[in-house]
């Protein structure tokens, strides 16, 4: 488990052995002396701009998908690539992403109709939640949208909040433990995400949903995972009672996903 965080560390421990050997704050003190930690930062603040700001709210899968595109560095540095990935906000499955070597509506529409097609939904009510970037709001995207019967939803132009799922996916997909930073070329690129996307939606441990995986929350394992999740922390509390002085936090299912 030497290239997890501590705190999936400690929730695999749990959740796949049933057993606690210590605490998050020892597994961080520990990584800590022994310089395994890593610090994530943010660049690129933007001014804000004026426009109505989205109220979304999601109390289940497949009800608000929140996409953006991303530049990705190749070998060469006259070339980009562009990662385009759709994220449900409620379960934080990446439900559809494609990497290719230009942004074009039609890369984006093909997107979509894989990811409704995988999801064996439609697309009618679902909102389709991006930003104001030029593929986001030009005329094909705009009809395909319609067409499906989806609900349109933008972000204010400038104000990333206004679409944090996507932003931090993009965090965390640039500081996975294993992206290398720069392909050789677009198969590289693709082979790569192939694994990562299979890894984050079925293995990693998601702080936003309680260090379940997507794929768990999204498919209807979050319950039966937190209840035994709760037996065995229960459990190894009343058997080191005389080391606390209160329970452990008690898991329950997260009820709601906002945006704003």
């Amino acid at each position: 488990m030497g290239d997890y965080s501590p705190r999936e560390i400690y929730y695999k421990l749990i959740d796949e052995e049933k057993r606690i050997i210590a605490s998050p704050a020892t597994f961080y003190r520990i990584a800590k002396d022994a310089d395994l930690l890593t610090k994530r930062s943010k660049t690129g603040i933007k001014r804000p701009l004026n426009r109505e700001k989205p109220q979304l709210v999601a109390t289940g899968h497949n009800q608000v998908w929140s996409w953006d595109v991303s530049q990705i560095k190749s070998e060469c540095r006259s070339v980009r690539f562009y990662l385009y990935v759709i994220v449900d906000i409620w379960s934080r499955l990446v439900v559809g992403w494609v990497l290719e070597d230009h942004e074009k509506s039609e890369h984006a529409i093909i997107m979509w109709k894989k990811a409704l097609e995988d999801q064996f939904i439609t697309g009618k009510g679902l909102t389709n939640h991006k930003d104001n970037g030029a593929i986001m709001t030009s005329h094909e995207m705009i009809k395909f949208v319609r067409d499906a019967q989806m609900v349109d939803s933008y972000s204010r132009a400038g104000v990333s909040d206004d679409n944090p799922f996507s932003e931090s996916l993009f965090g965390t997909i640039k500081t996975f433990r294993t992206f290398p930073g720069s392909f050789v070329d677009l198969q590289s690129g693709r082979n790569y995400f192939v694994g990562y996307f299979h890894e984050y939606n079925y293995s990693y441990k998601h702080s936003g949903i309680q260090f379940i995986t997507p794929a768990e929350r999204h498919y209807g394992e979050e319950k039966k995972i937190l209840d035994s999740r709760n037996q065995t922390i229960k459990k190894f509390y009343e058997t080191h009672s005389h080391r606390y002085t209160k329970m452990a936090k008690e898991f329950s299912p997260i009820v709601e996903v906002k945006i704003n």
